[in-house]
């Protein structure tokens, strides 16, 4: 009785298993490990990629599964790093890309039995007693994924062998793909749990006031913070590296640059260090406006021009006249010009004489006292 696609999945599924032990039992290790990824519709969360990219075996590169911060749930959302396997239908990697140029063979590296890589003699080797491939497999080291570790398979599908590489063939996948193994956090030894930054920062200027108040040598002794008992402190690996980077590093001079320059940031754009038409007087500011006339009115004439000379349906015009206009139009606002800066400074002249005027008047009362009329006190 021929088999369909549907049989053949459900056999695979039966073979495959359910969960891949936990890296570290039976001295498996995680980097390196061979493993496969069933199709979507057996997983219970979605991973997020194309329906081709399932039922592939794949290259775990990650030395440990990552944590998300949350302890409760470490092993629940634990992530590693998977690089994708193919077969290319059995064939080799010559064959396949014959024609195709160096930079695109190089980014497979094939696995023992298949023959080595045919620019750089490149072959990965399996770990001893692993039993070799039946088809020619290459592990594609251009695309990093992130996967669920609790979603992976076994790659043996009846005895539950673990399929890994050597370590020398895992430097070279490392070194061919760029991977980079994420930092883990660090935290202060000092410390029983990760120290979020601002209580650093508060000890640390504890210590400097009582340096600064001549309490004498500052033991080396780490400042005993006090933490809730029900809820202890904890901080993401991001906060935690941050935090014990910045803790030996600080400086209160940064931290008064900083608040300067949110200080900056938080004045109006409009209201810069130098100075605004609302700072003129009134004077300049007539004059201010004036100029802007005049130079809009010769903006107007020169487009008029412009458009007369381009387009020829304005022949008829006399630009002796045009030009009189213009001239008479800018002697006019000189003239005003001229009686607002006479009028201007025969204002500031009489006000300036009648302050001499009245200041005289006072010193001379001041001086000689002021007249009296005796008229009436002269006897007959």
């Amino acid at each position: 009785m021929p088999t369909t696609p549907s049989s053949r999945r459900n056999s695979q599924r039966s073979r495959r298993g359910s969960t891949p032990p936990t890296p570290g039992q039976n001295g498996s290790k995680l980097a390196g490990r061979i493993m496969w990824l069933p199709y979507a519709d057996e997983l219970s969360v979605s991973t997020g990629f194309s329906e081709e990219s399932h039922n592939h075996p794949v290259l775990v590169l990650s030395k440990k599964i990552a944590a998300d911060g949350k302890v409760d749930i470490l092993f629940l959302t634990s992530l590693v790093c998977a690089i994708q396997m193919t077969s290319f239908g059995g064939t080799d990697l010559e064959t396949r890309h014959r024609y195709s140029n160096t930079q695109l063979r190089g980014i497979y590296l094939p696995i023992d039995p298949s023959p080595p890589h045919p620019d750089n003699n490149i072959q990965l080797k399996l770990d001893h007693g692993v039993p070799a491939f039946k088809k020619n497999s290459y592990v594609n080291t251009r695309d990093h994924k992130k996967i669920l570790f609790s979603l992976l398979r076994n790659y043996d599908r009846r005895k539950n062998k673990i399929y890994t590489i050597t370590d020398a063939s895992y430097q070279i996948v490392v070194k061919r793909s760029g991977y980079c193994e994420p930092i883990p956090p660090v935290y202060d030894d000092r410390f029983t749990v990760p120290v979020p930054l601002d209580i650093l920062v508060q000890a640390h200027l504890e210590a400097e006031r009582k340096r600064s108040q001549g309490y004498g040598t500052i033991p080396s002794v780490t400042p005993q913070l006090q933490y809730p008992a029900s809820r202890p402190v904890q901080s993401t690996a991001r906060s935690d590296h941050h935090s014990y980077n910045s803790y030996n590093s600080y400086d209160p001079y940064y931290s008064d640059v900083h608040s300067q320059r949110k200080r900056n940031s938080a004045r109006p754009s409009g209201h810069s260090s130098g100075g605004s038409p609302d700072d003129l007087s009134p004077s300049a500011q007539i004059v201010l406006g004036l100029i802007f006339a005049t130079t809009f009115a010769c903006v107007v004439a020169l487009v008029y021009m412009l458009f007369s000379y381009l387009f020829g349906g304005l022949k008829e015009v006399d630009w002796h006249k045009v030009a009189n206009a213009v001239g008479s139009f800018f002697g006019d606002c000189l003239v005003t010009m001229g009686k607002i800066l006479k009028y201007l400074v025969v204002g500031m002249a009489k006000s300036v004489a009648w302050v001499a005027k009245s200041a005289w008047v006072l010193v001379r009362d001041w001086i000689m006292g002021t007249p009296k009329d005796t008229s009436k006190w002269k006897l007959f």
